[in-house]
């Protein structure tokens, strides 16, 4: 959590002296994170021997994420060029490239702001709202057999139920936006 507030506060205060700061963006996106090992869900024992079962698992999950993006640069010539309130002129362009920084907001358990992104994205500028693809960095919960529980295995004795090892990892994640 510490590195994504330094690197949050770190590009606020870059973006905060560049041109362009009009550019940022409040976005609602789709992300399908990818898991380094299997996230199990669910997880039971079977028969007389307490087989253990695992029913459900990840490796990729698509969840709801609260977005915000930054397009500092745009692909070629601008498409046109109109004035804001100041009276600055604002490029408008059909590709343009940037930053994105998310938190979920809802995932498959209805559980929210468990996760955190960061990274590069396209933006694609369609008739009235800009629609955005990136590629970044995630931190997400993960959960795994206790140690010593393996699947298709016999639960040992020192256990009464399946138990889960939950933690933290760093993976990566494709992100869908559009313009709020």
């Amino acid at each position: 959590m510490r590195y994504i507030v330094t690197a949050a506060l770190l590009v606020f205060s870059v973006c905060s002296y560049a041109d362009g700061v009009d550019n940022w963006n409040f976005n609602l996106g789709i992300g399908v994170e990818q898991y380094r090992s299997d996230y199990i869900d669910q997880a039971k024992i079977a028969g007389d021997e307490r087989i253990v079962v695992v029913e459900k698992e990840y490796q990729t999950r698509p969840s709801a994420w609260l977005t915000l993006s930054w397009n500092f640069w745009g692909l070629g010539d601008p498409v046109r060029t109109t004035q804001n309130a100041a009276g600055n002129n604002i490029d408008i362009h059909n590709v343009k490239f940037g930053l994105f920084v998310g938190a979920k907001i809802l995932g498959e358990n209805a559980t929210s702001f468990e996760s955190f992104a960061l990274g590069p994205q396209i933006t694609f500028q369609a008739e009235d709202r800009d629609i955005s693809v990136g590629l970044g960095w995630v931190t997400h919960p993960t959960r795994e057999l206790a140690s010593g529980i393996s699947e298709g295995g016999t639960l040992p004795s020192q256990f009464d139920d399946i138990t889960y090892k939950e933690g933290t990892e760093n993976s990566y994640m494709l992100m869908f936006s559009i313009a709020l």
